[in-house]
């Protein structure tokens, strides 16, 4: 089994995506998450339906069951880049004071922009933490199908 590694939970698909840091660990039944105040998320491993890496960046995707309904949790390997949202008021209001574009019509705000550089950040630190991130991703795939036997 992988070390206890230090990495980011984000619930993907759920009202509060904030991240939240915690130690990663996987042991006999379950992979936990501890938090800092000594909470723990526990996803037991018979309730996994689903362990990838994200190519081309630092996150390990766990598709799982709780109550009833699938949920997609993503562990990133490092800080996560700030998730989008909606439109914040001083973003419109640097939005109106740009000039027109050429055709006249006024620039759509940097939310591609944004997008692009959170893709390169990902894509950046995945170099250092490729490794760990593939040996994590067997590891519990071989945890996982261990424990459904």
């Amino acid at each position: 089994m992988p070390e206890p590694v230090t990495v980011w939970l984000v619930p993907l698909g759920r009202n509060n995506q904030e991240e939240v840091r915690g130690k990663l660990a996987l042991e006999a039944g379950a992979l936990l998450f501890h938090v800092q105040d000594g909470e723990a998320e526990i996803l037991p491993l018979h309730l996994i339906k689903k362990v990838q890496r994200v190519h081309g960046s630092p996150i390990l995707m766990v598709t799982h069951v709780h109550e009833r309904e699938v949920l997609r949790t993503a562990f990133y390997f490092s800080k996560p880049p700030p998730m989008p949202s909606r439109r914040s008021a001083t973003a419109a209001a640097v939005a109106d004071e740009r000039p027109p574009g050429i055709t006249g019509m006024l620039r759509r705000s940097g939310k591609r922009r944004d997008m692009r550089a959170n893709a390169g950040y990902l894509t950046g630190t995945n170099v250092t933490k490729k490794e760990l991130v593939a040996e994590w991703t067997q590891a519990v795939r071989t945890a996982v199908r261990s424990a459904k036997r």
